[in-house]
């Protein structure tokens, strides 16, 4: 993988962020973090087709700084980063907002989260993030565009919402796209899921790992897995770069 290229995406979404990013339509946008490094390794083409790619996990924005000289700020789609902020914007203007994920129980008490926190953001609609058939699927990203909202939060997992922006985006969607990975479940029982003491000493990831089932197998792919595969990556890329430039 071509860590160079990955860098600069990275360093140039957070100098968009916030007025190029919630502003310049017709985009989608992810969150790269230690555990889906991976994944972006394995699919390349689909990340590349991202309009940007933004850090949520202090640990990568560490190892980015320390191999490339990069102070990347962490942002994720969530109440302790970007949400924060568009959701202030939406409440206080007439744009719209629509979501896509979770299971439509744990999504609709998250609605009423938002509702309650953001009374003037206008939500558009939404929607559970599971989908039958292709068909549906199709029907689903088809009403969006009908829709057309000024921006959808999708949290489907990595690399299924990475996926439905491109998608969506290819179908004729004019907005403005964020794929939120685990946020849309995250928030059904309270609007801010990190507790301020979490966030102040970034534990968030640890946070989880005693709060959400399932995810002890992600360490692996965090600790060991992510830093080994990012300094080989930097590695043969800047090898490969030297050659070039004999």
């Amino acid at each position: 993988m071509n860590n160079r290229r990955f860098v600069e995406i990275i360093t140039e979404s957070a100098s968009n962020y916030p007025d190029i990013t919630f502003s310049n339509k017709g985009a989608v946008y992810t969150c790269v973090n230690p555990f889906s490094y991976h994944i972006v390794r394995k699919m390349p083409k689909v990340y590349h087709q991202m309009d940007g790619l933004y850090v949520d996990g202090m640990l990568m924005c560490k190892i980015i700084n320390l191999m490339w000289g990069r102070k990347i700020p962490r942002r994720s789609f969530d109440m302790s980063g970007m949400a924060v902020d568009l959701f202030e914007r939406l409440n206080n203007n007439d744009e719209t907002i629509y979501f896509v994920g979770a299971k439509q129980e744990a999504l609709e008490s998250t609605i009423q989260q938002f509702r309650q926190g953001y009374p003037q953001m206008k939500i558009a609609g939404y929607r559970n993030g599971y989908f039958t058939t292709k068909e549906e699927r199709n029907r689903e990203i088809a009403d969006i565009v009908n829709k057309n909202p000024d921006f959808v939060i999708v949290g489907m997992g990595s690399p299924l919402q990475e996926q439905f922006c491109i998608d969506l985006k290819n179908a004729g969607y004019k907005g403005i796209a964020f794929t939120c990975g685990g946020f849309l479940h995250q928030t059904a029982k309270r609007l801010n899921y990190y507790p301020d003491w979490v966030n102040r000493y970034n534990l968030r990831a640890f946070y989880r790992l005693f709060h959400e089932k399932g995810l002890w197998g992600r360490l692996y792919n965090v600790l060991i897995q992510f830093p080994i595969l990012f300094i080989v990556d930097t590695f043969l890329t800047k090898v490969k770069n030297s050659s070039c430039n004999l």
